[in-house]
């Protein structure tokens, strides 16, 4: 196998498209729970949250922070914290829920797994054909 597939495989994995489809106001009833949101406001303000309820005179958005803590003994940690979001409904101008987009996806997918497979080939052939080698020199082409 070459050397170059799970660095290419890696790279197609890591590439990911998302598309907005807006709400209609009319949808936002209440009691309706959202996927991945992002949230405009009239006054311009932009929120994106992993998820969001609808009430009836506020949309409650959820995000995710990180928070240090340090206990008693000076031990330090981590911790993901859920938080909330609420937003009067006449601020909101916008709800756009969030889709993957599986097409996009492998679309980027392939173009970047495909450029980093010309230049591994490229510098690969670099080596190959007399490019410098440690040491300086020619790689030990020798003139008559």
């Amino acid at each position: 196998m070459d050397s170059r597939v799970p660095l290419l495989i890696a790279l197609a994995l890591f590439c990911g498209c998302s598309t907005y489809k807006e709400i209609p106001r009319a949808e936002l009833v209440a009691d309706a729970s959202l996927g991945k949101v992002r949230v405009a406001t009239i006054d311009g303000f932009e929120y994106r949250f992993a998820k969001a309820e609808v009430y009836p005179d506020t949309l409650v958005g959820f995000y995710e922070v990180t928070e240090e803590r340090t206990g008693s003994g000076g031990e330090v940690w981590f911790e993901d914290v859920l938080r909330r979001q609420e937003i009067p409904l006449p601020r909101v101008a916008r709800v756009e829920l969030v889709n993957k987009d599986p097409v996009r996806t492998a679309l980027y997918g392939a173009t970047i797994a495909a450029a980093g497979y010309f230049l591994v080939t490229l510098v690969d052939e670099n080596r190959v054909k007399g490019g410098s080698v440690p040491g300086g020199g020619k790689g030990g082409i020798v003139n008559p």
